[in-house]
């Protein structure tokens, strides 16, 4: 049966060469969105659901988000991961490029409360 629950988090598309590593595997992938809760990426094939595994999106030679998540969606050739943690720099590239590209950047700054007050 499936959840009458809308997704509450902003996607902005977002078209980075990106890679994930699982379990030392380097994976190149390349991102079709982001939200400040997760990720939809192009490639890594053989990422089941329920994998665990970090994703590296360079933003430049001296920046990038790197973040802790879990495979919650995969086939054909895309997987959905939901990110667990990443250091506050990352979360602070990341929540900037997502209001950078929203159509609403105020409803991002909610979502952005909304994280911190499960805290």
């Amino acid at each position: 049966m499936m959840s009458s629950e809308k997704r509450h988090s902003t996607r902005v598309e977002a078209g980075f060469e990106a890679y994930v590593t699982v379990d030392d595997v380097v994976i190149p992938v390349a991102t079709r969105n982001l939200s400040l809760k997760g990720a939809l990426l192009e490639g890594c094939d053989d990422c089941l659901v329920g994998t665990k595994a970090e994703l590296h999106i360079p933003l430049s030679p001296s920046v990038r988000i790197v973040a802790d998540g879990d495979v919650i969606r995969a086939g054909n050739g895309v997987i959905a991961m939901r990110f667990r943690e990443m250091d506050e720099l990352s979360f602070t590239f990341l929540h900037r490029l997502v209001t950078l590209n929203a159509s609403d950047p105020e409803v991002v700054d909610d979502e952005l409360m909304e994280i911190f007050e499960k805290f």
